[in-house]
């Protein structure tokens, strides 16, 4: 009965997000400043990285604190209409449309409601008492509604009583970025929203305490990969491989070029769960038995379980869990761990599924010869539709061609015979 409900209660929060825009308007008027398009231009640069940690499991959404000013200074009316319109991330442009809707519905609706709050509860002569009261209401009308959707729609997990706790967990943080944001702009304009701006974008990157957090990560990926090396050297030669081969099909495919940097990386821990399974299978020269195989195509839960442990920013998990948990899925619904098929497997996956595919054919291996590049795109093709998706196999053996053709020309200059005049 519940799952009814769904679709209408999507419209109905972005419904309720105009009707409040318009409302808001017609009581305050439609008086506008140009300094709001510097606050729609920052929302929008921030809204694919909106996600500011505060530790290992809990993270608020830095969204607020660059709509406060607005809130405090502009009115309901126009935190609104930024709420809704700035926080549109690349991503989301991917997602159905009528999901869509609801998010910048939600946002929007939140922002609108946590100003009237704010003016409510004595605006800025009590900004001690409004400022959090007004982030308190945008954050629990924002995850309400949210759980709201988790709890329609039936074949996503209910989201636990215990994520609203953690949500007055992030209050403090917020609070205090929002107010940060808040005196910057109050007292040096948009220069000061500017360099508010500048300085959480240094902070976030880990740049002002000399890439911290960056470099630890850098620091850990190369310690799994001598970890590796040692374990298999040619497994090592194979992702190096298999994250070359992903980048360039990505490119041909028109993978978001703003995830491209993600997925290359990502692409060194396809195989990464093969670090648990024991070397005389690993390496074992003949045909696997069944019990061996079985333990073999647990690893990518294994990575995926693995992966866990790595301390990756919030926006790569996905795609990194994505590629070590499903490049092993097949097209046709047949592969493992889910079965899941189509296009239901993640696009970085099937990219990812590709590129390992193929160099499982032509690498360099201990116990076989590599397959001869004709022979490997014969078999590329035949595999096509039911092992890898068809329109990425064509897109990556156009990139094999042109790449054969490119030697025969260059061989062709280099080997011409000189003219002696």
């Amino acid at each position: 009965m519940r799952q009814k409900l769904f679709k209408p209660y999507l419209v109905g929060c972005a419904l309720a997000a105009v009707v409040f825009l318009v409302a808001a308007f017609a009581y305050q008027g439609f008086t506008f400043d140009p300094r709001l398009i510097v606050f729609l231009i920052l929302l929008l640069l921030n809204a694919h990285y909106q996600i500011f940690s505060v530790d290992g499991s809990r993270s608020f959404a830095i969204t607020f604190p660059i709509l406060f000013p607005v809130v405090a200074l502009f009115g309901p009316a126009w935190a609104c209409a930024l709420g809704f319109l700035g926080t549109v991330s690349l991503d989301e442009l991917d997602r159905d449309k009528l999901v869509l809707a609801y998010n910048q519905g939600a946002i929007g609706l939140s922002a609108g409601l946590s100003a009237l709050a704010f003016q409510a509860t004595g605006g800025i002569p009590a900004l001690v008492v409004s400022l959090p009261v007004a982030v308190l209401t945008y954050s629990l009308l924002n995850h309400g509604l949210a759980m709201l959707v988790f709890y329609l729609r039936a074949d996503q997990p209910a989201l636990k009583w215990t994520f609203i706790l953690n949500v007055f967990k992030t209050l403090i943080p917020s609070v205090a970025l929002s107010a940060f944001f808040y005196f910057c702009f109050y007292h040096y304009d948009i220069l000061g929203l500017f360099g508010a701006y500048f300085l959480f974008v240094v902070v976030r990157s880990g740049a002002l305490l000399g890439h911290l957090e960056t470099n630890y990560r850098i620091a850990l990926i190369r310690s799994l990969m001598r970890a590796v090396h040692a374990k298999d050297p040619s497994l090592m030669a194979h992702l190096e491989n298999v994250a070359d081969y992903s980048k360039r099909l990505a490119k041909a495919c028109r993978y978001p070029f703003w995830k491209m940097p993600i997925l290359i990386e990502a692409a060194y821990f396809h195989d990464i769960g093969k670090l648990e399974i024991n070397d005389s299978i690993l390496k074992k020269s003949g045909r696997l038995t069944p019990e061996e195989y079985s333990r073999m195509q647990t690893h990518p839960t294994r990575g995926v379980e693995f992966l866990k442990e790595v301390p990756l920013p919030p926006a790569h998990k996905p795609i990194v869990e994505n590629i070590a948990g499903y490049h092993h899925e097949r097209y046709d619904g047949t592969g493992y761990p889910r079965g899941l098929k189509g296009e239901e497997i993640p696009l970085e996956a099937r990219i990812v599924a590709v590129a390992d595919t193929w160099d499982a054919m032509v690498g360099e291996r201990c116990y076989r010869k590599p397959m001869p590049i004709p022979d490997a795109i014969a078999e590329l093709r035949h595999v096509k539709g039911t092992q890898l998706d068809p329109v990425l196999v064509e897109l990556f053996i156009e990139l094999i061609e042109n790449d054969n053709r490119s030697v025969h020309a260059v061989r062709s200059v280099t080997h011409r015979p000189m003219h002696v005049l």
